[in-house]
Parts: structure tokens; C-alpha cells; sequence
């Protein structure tokens, strides 16, 4: 993963490099989380240009596919868990259906870590493999709830995404066995941590730049309180672009604003 020490490091000397020299690890680490953020809804949002490619014959090639790549990219941060009764929520959300309409259901709650779900199936091998539909729109369920051609059945599920999950038919008809793939927040991760291995995820922290005590040296990086950026090296460009941009804007730095779109050149 990106290491946070060589992004402060360029973000500090770029700074330098206008006589500015104020990057802080303060300053740094307020924006670290954002920018790493950013990186990451960006790429979530060209795989769903890149679908829309394909679909119209843009994106054939399996070898050069610009989807498979950020699929690929996305796997990263790929879970899959299981979702029962135990994890139901209360109240139910004020989603209204249309008058009439009986909704025997509750919603799940999603992880906390959850970015975007990809898919909810059924897990239970005596009833076969079968995936949900995902739902995003309240009309469009109610809609499909209302037909009697494609309303939910326990071989043919819906789930329907808000603020939670809501499973059609109820939960409990379909099974106990229900999964969702989902794609999770980026973190941090550890670098010297004595509690966790290096590199591990580190669900509860955002990347950060700590510094130790100064010395005859100057303070050097603590890498042991230190969190390296979830995103693969290939990123750092792309990381360098967003954190440098925002800084500059921060601090009023129009050397800092102008450079970063060259970054990734």
C-alpha cells in the first residue's frame, strides 16, 4: 500500500519548492482521509462509466478492458458476510410504499465499513445459488411489489437499498443463510504496529503521519502510530493529485493548486 512517510515527504518538499514549507503532519493529516477518499469514489464511479462502455460494444477486449482493471482495483476492498435475523434494526426507516400495500419485512443494517453493496444472494445449498435483485428506488419496489408478474417470490428475492437492506419476500421465507459482497471503506493500515501485523487493515483509523520526539536529527516519522494509505502503490499519483490540491487550496497556495493536476503526468 501507498506509504503515508513518502506522500508527506513529496507533499512537504513540493511546498519547499514555493518557499511555503508550512506542511505540517497536522495539516497533512486532516486532508490524508479525504484525498485517499476521493481517489476512491473516482474509481468507483469510472467502473460504472466503463459498464455503461461495454454495454454499448466500447469495452469488448478481455486482455485491454478499462473494466477489468478497475474491477481488479476494486477488489481490494472486496467482503462478503452473512446477514441473519440477528443483525434486523429498529425502527424501520420511513420509507412509504404506496397506500395499501403490506410490507412484511425489516431492514437489515449494512457494515459500517460499507461503500456500495454488489451483490446479496442466498447462501443455503439446499435451496441452490440465487441472487437477489437490488432495488434503489422506493417507486420501483413498490411498483414491483404491486405486480403480479414480478413480485418478489422465495425463488425470485428483491432487496431493496436505502439506509438499510430490506429483503422481499421477509427475511425469514427466504433463509437464514442470506450473504452480501459489498465493497468497503478504505481505512488505513499498519506499518510497525505491535498489536497487528504489518500491512493489516486498520478499520479504525485513518492514514496518518505521526512524528516521535525531536532529535539531534529533527523529528523523524513514528512509524509505530503511523497509518499507511489503503490504496495500492499504482495510485500514487492519483493520491498525490487530490492531497496537493487540497492543501494548496487550504493554505491559499496557488504554486501548490496549479501543480497538482501535473502530478499524474
Amino acid at each position: 500500500m501507498i506509504s503515508v512517510v513518502e506522500v508527506f515527504n513529496a507533499v512537504r518538499d513540493m511546498a519547499n519548492q514555493d518557499q511555503k514549507g508550512f506542511v505540517t503532519p497536522v495539516v497533512f493529516n486532516s486532508f490524508a482521509a479525504a484525498a485517499q477518499r476521493n481517489v476512491f469514489s473516482k474509481i468507483s464511479d469510472k467502473i460504472v462509466a466503463a459498464k455503461a462502455a461495454r454495454a454499448r460494444g466500447i469495452d469488448p477486449s478481455d486482455t485491454d478492458s478499462v473494466l477489468i482493471k478497475y474491477k481488479n482495483f476494486m477488489s481490494n476492498y472486496e467482503k462478503t458476510v452473512n446477514i441473519s435475523q440477528g443483525s434486523l434494526v429498529n425502527p424501520v426507516d420511513s420509507t412509504v410504499f404506496a397506500e395499501g400495500d403490506s410490507v412484511e419485512t425489516q431492514p437489515f443494517a449494512k457494515p459500517k465499513d460499507c461503500y456500495s453493496i454488489v451483490s446479496i444472494f442466498d447462501g443455503d445449498s439446499d435451496l441452490g445459488y440465487k441472487n437477489f435483485e437490488l432495488v434503489y428506488n422506493t417507486r420501483d419496489m413498490a411498483r414491483i411489489l404491486r405486480s403480479n408478474l414480478s413480485a418478489p417470490t422465495q425463488e425470485f428475492p428483491v432487496a431493496l437499498i436505502s439506509n438499510n437492506v430490506e429483503i422481499f419476500p421477509d427475511a425469514a421465507s427466504v433463509s437464514d443463510t442470506i450473504k452480501m459482497t459489498y465493497y468497503r471503506i478504505p481505512s488505513s493500515r499498519t506499518i510497525l504496529d505491535s498489536t497487528l501485523p504489518a500491512n493489516s487493515v486498520d478499520s479504525l483509523s485513518s492514514p496518518r503521519i505521526s512524528m516521535s520526539e525531536s532529535t539531534a536529527f529533527g523529528s523523524v516519522p513514528d512509524l509505530s502510530s503511523s497509518r499507511n494509505f489503503d490504496l495500492p502503490p499504482d495510485m500514487f499519483p492519483e493520491l498525490m493529485e487530490e492531497i496537493v490540491g487540497m492543501i494548496g487550496i487550504n493554505l491559499r497556495d496557488p504554486f501548490m493548486v496549479k501543480v497538482a493536476p501535473k502530478v499524474v503526468k
